[in-house]
């Protein structure tokens, strides 16, 4: 899967889910009047509120006023369709920074978190029943609503949309963010023990360990986003500082999976980046909330820095032939930009990234984009290192012990069903003077040629494979010894009209084989030292000859037959 497809899979998997989001029958509050500071008489049904400042709901209030904490008041009036007025009317909210009460027609209906000085987040997303005695209090079909909100750190006021309708209608569905949240966190934990799996059976594959560790924090980090797990810790730890804790515990393994990937060194520079990170994850466990929140900023910036420092090193070392260098560093870069947006996002810059119901962040979308590339990458990888653990890669032919395993499991299934079983043993005549008079690069190409040549005489059923140096195998299944011998002196022919080009002409090469034929009760160590007695009796007769051998019960016969 190439980088656009990824991108391309990411849009449509979101656009219907936000298409979900949208979807309804409920009247969205969209403009609202504001005002900072608190005053309980503000919630009245005929206050004068002509004064106030106009915002949009569904943003942080940073996003419209700047910069603030503390307490801030919202209104406005609500006309309400008959479709939604003749039934029992409900009020929700979705994500809402930090601490609330709700007004409707001057009387408190509910709210969620605690006031000054017993302050305490309203972490779930939360819907209020509209008593019919406070709706009765509506002038000319107007009701008016007002929220108290206090906000001590990071967003303020009502981050999300609030949303009005028929309070049975309402209840009946459920928000989309905890499924949406849960649904990342479970892949990313998936993803994560995978690679945990892959690690613990390939203790040389560190990265796979390192990228265990960031999908394991940034889970945790995802889990405090949704309304579950926000209720369950909020007693123990504030769920935002446990995300920021997170996050910086997984950042040191996050600089070690890419310097992994990317084959960089990382030398004292990265122990003094990790003991940076140590040093914050402790002063994150212990600075009040509000610092928090302005420390968190400082640290986005610096990760994101960082993430571009690291995304222009693997830029650099990809050329050099790092394995799916380009798949990564889109990855890496697609984390890096995402991140950076949030960031600036933080100052006003750009605006916040609402890619999730009631997540007001691009992170998300970032971080998958770089789990799918290195998963994409690992896995070309793996696919990579087991290629070559079984390929000879100069002549592409099976490994040694590809065939020997083959080799064995072919004796077994002949002991129970019978048949006979071949193995050619091929040794290139005086490859040493090759290397010796043209260069081993010359040499090089001749055992390329040879062994493209090999796989092209045998056919698709038989595993050809590089025995070691100029020596090769071919094991022939189901083949009697005129099969074998077929083969070989056919194999032999064609060999002898190869021609590899030198400077100032041409050179060619000829070949011992030994070929050796079990049946029914063959023995594979038997037959593989067989082939080797055939194929040292043919070079002992002055090479280029073809020394054959018939096995009779598993034991090797007496006769030897030599051929040109």
């Amino acid at each position: 899967m190439t980088p656009r497809r990824i991108l391309l899979f990411l849009l449509l998997w979101f656009v219907p889910m936000a298409a979900h989001a949208q979807a309804g029958d409920t009247l969205t509050l969209g403009t609202w009047k504001f005002h900072r500071g608190d005053n309980a008489g503000w919630a009245a049904r005929g206050l004068d509120d002509r004064a106030w400042q106009r915002i949009r709901g569904g943003v942080e209030w940073e996003a419209e006023i700047g910069a603030y904490d503390g307490f801030g008041w919202y209104r406005r009036e609500v006309a309400l369709p008959e479709a939604i007025a003749h039934g029992p009317v409900g009020i929700h909210f979705g994500s809402v920074g930090d601490a609330f009460e709700v007004f409707w027609n001057g009387v408190r209906i509910g709210g969620s978190g605690g006031m000054p000085p017993e302050f305490v987040e309203g972490v779930q997303p939360i819907l209020f029943w509209v008593p019919d005695s406070v709706m009765a209090r509506a002038r000319d079909g107007r009701h008016v609503v007002a929220v108290r909100v206090f906000n001590e750190y990071a967003y303020g006021g009502l981050i999300s949309p609030v949303r009005v309708g028929r309070y049975d209608v309402m209840a009946a569905r459920h928000s989309p963010r905890s499924v949406v949240i849960g649904g990342l966190v479970s892949f990313f934990l998936a993803i994560g023990v995978y690679h945990l799996a892959f690690f613990l059976r390939r203790r040389g594959a560190r990265e796979n360990l390192w990228f265990t560790v960031v999908c394991a924090c940034v889970s945790v980090y995802g889990a405090t986003y949704a309304d579950p797990v926000q209720a369950l810790v909020m007693p123990v730890i504030n769920p935002y500082r446990l995300g920021v804790l997170a996050l910086l515990a997984g950042a040191p393994f996050f600089l070690k999976l890419v310097n992994e990937l990317f084959g960089l060194r990382g030398g004292r520079r990265q122990w003094m980046v990790i003991l940076a990170f140590a040093a914050s994850w402790g002063a994150a466990l212990v600075l009040p909330l509000g610092l928090l929140s302005d420390f968190n900023t400082v640290l986005d910036a610096g990760m994101a820095l960082g993430l571009l420092v690291m995304v222009a090193r693997a830029w650099r070392a990809s050329p050099r032939g790092t394995p799916h260098g380009r798949t990564l560093l889109v990855g890496t870069a697609a984390f890096s930009a995402t991140l950076t947006y949030d960031v600036l996002s933080e100052y006003s810059v750009v605006p916040v990234a609402h890619l999730l119901p009631g997540t007001p962040s691009a992170f998300w979308l970032g971080y998958l984009v770089f789990v799918l590339c290195v998963g994409l990458a690992t896995a070309g990888r793996w696919a990579v290192t087991e290629i070559t653990a079984l390929t000879d890669p100069m002549t592409e032919l099976s490994r040694r012990h590809v065939l020997e395993d083959a080799l064995r499991r072919e004796a077994q299934r002949l002991r129970r069903t019978g048949g006979s079983l071949a193995l050619v043993l091929i040794d290139l005549d005086h490859f040493k003077r090759i290397n010796d008079t043209h260069g081993h690069g010359v040499g090089d190409q001749v055992l390329a040629r040879v062994g493209r040549l090999i796989r092209s005489s045998a056919r698709n059923l038989d595993l050809p494979a590089r025995f070691g140096g100029e020596e090769f195998a071919v094991l022939l299944y189901d083949t009697d010894l005129a099969g074998a011998l077929s083969f070989a002196d056919r194999f032999r022919a064609t060999l002898a009209e190869m021609r590899v080009p030198v400077p100032g002409g041409t050179v060619g090469v000829t070949a011992s084989l030994g070929v050796a034929v079990g049946a029914d009760l063959v023995d594979a160590d038997a037959l593989v030292a067989a082939a080797d007695q055939a194929l040292y009796r043919a070079k002992g007769s002055g090479r280029d000859r073809l020394v054959s051998i018939t096995m009779h019960d598993g034991a090797r016969g007496d006769d030897f037959v030599v051929t040109r």
